[in-house]
């Protein structure tokens, strides 16, 4: 059963990669996250990371690029399961910082 667990709005500054959540609890997860302050021109990159093994060093897993606006605004990571650690972040690249909001969802 999906559950909520952790949501907000983070301002993006350029070029800085916000960290949005990090779940140190094992679990499979989804990152769901609200595009539609996006405008022609801004370009905004979404990353999960997790560890492989209990002492492994955190890595990115996936990354999805989005730009200008979209059709279908609302966008969802591909389940991830971690037993260790799963970070979020969101950075935007190009464009005027935007709020987006973003919700870390367990399955």
């Amino acid at each position: 059963m999906a559950a909520s667990i952790v949501s907000g709005t983070q301002a993006a500054t350029i070029d800085t990669e916000h960290t949005l959540s990090t779940q140190a609890s094992a679990g499979s997860y989804v990152l769901s996250v609200d595009l539609n302050n996006l405008a022609l021109g801004d370009v905004v990159i979404l990353r999960v990371k997790i560890k492989v093994g209990s002492g492994g060093t955190t890595r990115e897993v996936l990354s999805n690029t989005f730009s200008n606006p979209q059709g279908q605004p609302v966008v969802q990571s591909i389940p991830v399961a971690s037993p260790h650690e799963a970070i979020f972040t969101l950075e935007q690249v190009e464009g005027a910082g935007r709020s987006f909001s973003w919700e870390v969802i367990s399955l």
